[in-house]
């Protein structure tokens, strides 16, 4: 038998100065990792990027993976709830087909929505909750000999019902040190996907990879590399954060590192894969840091060249600092930080490692005094936040471009409701407004019409603005007067990607840009 693992993006996409493109390009991290977990196993494993595979041949149709009969089981994440709609149609085409295929999903999404997804998409027949490569392996030799999936962990399947195995199955240190993120000999067409899937993460339909290569992305391969597990956080957006992982997802409470030996090894196989800058978004104790900082040193001790993305949940220490600069000193290599508005008071209520802003401010004059690179990330809509507050945002961004000339970029960016996160667990709490409460409502968010990921929020504020919103249709109108915002006060659109502009100079570029988008073929057909 074959197991086939699918990664599904969101297909059918729109934003004005991008034009039609695909979302969710980046594969989760764990995917490699279990992939190879049961290829050491002895089972017989390929890896299908769906997006790929139609940016190599537009012409592709999920058909022609489907011919080799030795595939008994596929898998696919909902890492990302961006994917729902897109990964259960894919699902539905190949029960068509094949329905002697057994279909399993994994990722936050699906784990988050496991008992609704087995109920109600009769395509979909497990569902694999939290940590999936000792269970993946599990399922896989109850398959090859015959037995129950009774006793599966953190398995939920359909049999006469929904039937929901014991989450037992938590990764530790050593086994997540263990594992193989970067098997990309697993993954067709590894190349393409290698040197053209960047930062940022969407593919632009109407360009060619080499196109969309120097267009929209930093211009250099980046390989996400896998630091650990877990959040000790509570960011009230978001999934992921501590309490949606221990009550609904994984089970794990707190983070677990990976062995540095194991990290520097992910590393290693990147840069020969052909990757030439690493990226983390995983800073689990933004105070102290010591496990980066002995990192650095160790890669330095290597011998290892190479640039660096650091997403900083909290602000880097000076000893961070100096260590980052020693051991990856090119100019491409990026600190980026989140202050995500300029309010105070309310960042503090909203981020899990808040922080002042004075503090936020003294560690930019660190950075940018010793030339280091930084990205800004700012967000709007946040409960709590109106009219008059949000101009603490654009006094702060005023003030980063008026000080600072070693930031890279400078963006703003809506926060769409997220499966699992504080505020969609407990909306009433939060004084916000949502929609989307079940996995139907994130797949026909995301269905044949869904094409606004940049500007859609799922959620609406009541009070955010002076003139009341269209209660026929508030969701609509909420995110109509937040994009007119952003267009006027914070677009930072630039025709190098490396750069930000000033609003202005994103309002031109996305004038002339959607003027030439008009030029460009529309109506790509799924190929499922």
């Amino acid at each position: 038998m074959k197991t086939l693992f699918l990664h599904v993006p969101k297909f059918n996409n729109s934003y004005k100065p991008i034009g039609d493109f695909i979302w969710i390009n980046y594969m989760p991290q764990g995917l490699f990792a279990i992939a190879d977990y049961i290829k050491q196993h002895g089972f017989e494993t390929e890896i299908i990027h769906v997006g790929v595979e139609w940016v190599e041949n537009r012409l592709f149709k999920i058909d022609e993976v489907l011919k080799d009969t030795e595939i008994k089981a596929i898998g696919m994440p909902i890492h990302w709830h961006y994917q729902a709609y897109d990964v259960i149609e894919c699902a539905r085409k190949i029960k068509e087909l094949r329905p002697d295929i057994f279909i399993f999903l994994g990722g936050f999404t699906a784990s988050f929505f496991h008992e609704q997804i087995i109920d109600q998409y009769p395509m979909i027949d497990g569902v694999i909750r939290g940590d999936g490569e000792i269970p993946t392996l599990e399922l896989l030799t109850a398959f090859k000999d015959g037995t129950s999936l009774k006793s599966v962990q953190n398995l939920t399947y359909r049999d006469n019902g929904v039937k929901i195995n014991e989450h037992t199955y938590v990764g530790d240190e050593k086994l997540v040190s263990e594992l193989n993120y970067t098997n990309f000999k697993l993954l067709r067409h590894r190349d393409t996907y290698i040197q053209y899937i960047g930062l940022p993460f969407f593919y632009a339909k109407g360009f060619s990879k080499e196109q969309n290569f120097k267009q929209f992305t930093i211009r250099s391969p980046l390989l996400p590399v896998a630091i650990g597990r877990g959040c000790p956080f509570n960011c009230t957006w978001c999934g992921g954060s501590h309490i949606p992982q221990q009550r609904h997802i994984s089970t794990r409470v707190g983070f677990i590192y990976r062995s540095h030996e194991a990290v520097i090894k992910t590393v290693k196989d990147g840069i020969a894969a052909g990757y030439k800058t690493m990226h983390t978004a995983t800073d689990p104790e933004p105070v102290t840091q010591e496990y980066f900082i002995e990192l650095w040193q160790k890669i330095r001790a290597e011998g290892i060249k190479v640039n660096w993305m650091f997403e900083a949940n909290g602000l880097p220490t000076d000893e961070f600092i100096d260590e980052f600069q020693k051991t990856f000193p090119g100019k491409d290599s990026i600190i980026a930080m989140s202050p995500e508005v300029g309010n105070e008071e309310l960042r503090l209520r909203h981020k899990g490692p808040g922080f002042t802003t004075k503090r936020f401010l003294e560690t930019m004059e660190k950075l940018d005094s010793r030339g280091i690179s930084t990205e800004i990330f700012f967000t709007y809509g946040l409960p709590g936040e109106n009219e008059k507050i949000m101009e603490d945002t654009f006094k702060l961004r005023k003030t980063l471009m008026a000080r600072f000339k070693h930031i890279r970029g400078l963006r703003t960016l809506s926060i769409e409701m997220e499966p699992g996160a504080p505020w969609q667990i407990d909306p009433d709490h939060y004084g916000i407004v949502t929609d989307r409460k079940t996995f139907s409502d994130f797949y026909h968010a995301h269905g044949e019409y869904g094409n606004s990921t940049y500007t859609s929020f799922g959620y609406y504020l009541t009070d955010f603005f002076k003139k009341p919103l269209d209660m026929s249709r508030p969701y609509e109108d909420f995110a109509e007067r937040m994009q007119k915002i952003k267009c006027k006060r914070l677009c930072f659109l630039h025709p190098n990607p490396k750069k930000y502009g000033k609003p202005w100079q994103g309002r031109l570029l996305c004038k002339v840009a959607s003027t030439l988008l008009k030029l460009k073929p529309k109506n790509y057909q799924r190929p499922y």
